[in-house]
Parts: C-alpha cells; structure tokens; sequence
C-alpha cells in the first residue's frame, strides 16, 4: 500500500473509501476526485488502483469486525506505510468506527424494533368469577418501531403469574443461546 500521498490527503481518501463503500456515495470516489487526490503523486495508475484496494479490504475487514482502536493500531503497523499514514488510519477509524458500526447494524434489522418497554401489575378488584378477585396481573405495553412503514405499533399484553413465568423461562433460554454464541 505503499504512497507518496501527504497525511492530509491520505485523509482525504479514506474519508472518500468511506463515504463509498459504508455510505453508499457512488460517486465518491470519481475520477475527478482521485485526479486531484493523486494530482502531485508520482504514483502510477496501477499503484494508485493498488493503494485504493488495500485501504478498501482493511477498513471493510475492521468494519466487519467492529475493530476497537487498539487493533486498528496493531493491523496498520503491519502495513508498509509511513508512520503518518498509520496514524490517519487511526484517526479516521476513530471518528468514523461507531457510526459505520451503527450503519451495519441498522441494516442488519429487517423487522420491528423494539422503541419502549413499560409495564404494571394490577390487581383484579371486581370479576364475574370470585376466584379472579385479588388475582395479580402483568400488563405490559410494547411500542415497536416499524421498519417496514415507519410508524410504530403498541402491543398490550396482560398475564397471569404462570404465563408471566412461561414468557421469563422462554426468554433465559433466548439469553442462554445469546450468550452461547457470543462466547464462540
């Protein structure tokens, strides 16, 4: 990956790579943009195409890997680049790393998302049926956001102590393969 570019504008092409490949700006990365990012480089085309590649697959590589700094730092050491170029690296990963992150994840979430979550036990002080008085109750209201459409959508539920059980059962085995799959 080897340049002849100044620190400020290695910055400024991979704040282009950035904005075209995780922001989807097509035209980021134009010919016009790269001629006058390249104009005083001595660098041939095809070493210019090579530069650009390289710092494509590393930031897609750190993105796909939700990279904290540290390893941004240890990855861009590796590369036969100027100690300034490393530190724009780093710098760019910096500020950009957590919305690319963000991105990804909001593009991952195909369904409804969940906004708010409240809750309340009643009690039941008046019921056809004597045994229901004084019967604890969970109400629970789920406002979701809805993807498809852009509103959101409320969901009442009301549940006794044993469906209320079942629900909390249902969701430690749901944290159970969460954390299986996140300790792999």
């Amino acid at each position: 990956m080897e340049n002849d570019l100044s620190g400020q504008l290695f910055l400024t092409l991979l704040r282009q790579v950035v904005k075209k490949i995780f922001y989807g700006e097509q035209d980021a990365l134009n010919n016009e943009k790269k001629s006058r990012i390249f104009a005083d480089s001595k660098m041939p085309k095809q070493k210019i195409s090579e530069c650009i590649v390289s710092c494509d697959r590393l930031l897609r590589k750190a993105a796909r890997g939700n990279w904290a700094q540290n390893r941004m730092e240890q990855e861009v050491a590796q590369f036969d680049i100027s100690e300034e170029h490393q530190k724009v690296f780093c710098h760019i990963w910096k500020t950009e790393s957590s919305k690319i992150h963000k991105l990804i994840v909001s593009k991952t979430i195909w369904n409804n998302e969940l906004n708010d979550f409240a809750w309340r036990i009643d009690v039941k002080a008046n019921a056809k049926n004597t045994t229901d008085i004084n019967e604890p109750t969970a109400i629970i209201r789920l406002n979701l956001k809805n993807r498809q459409h852009g509103g959101s959508d409320v969901l009442h539920c009301e549940m006794d102590k044993d469906g209320l059980a079942s629900v909390v059962a249902e969701l430690d085995k749901i944290q159970e393969q969460i954390d299986n799959v996140s300790s792999q």
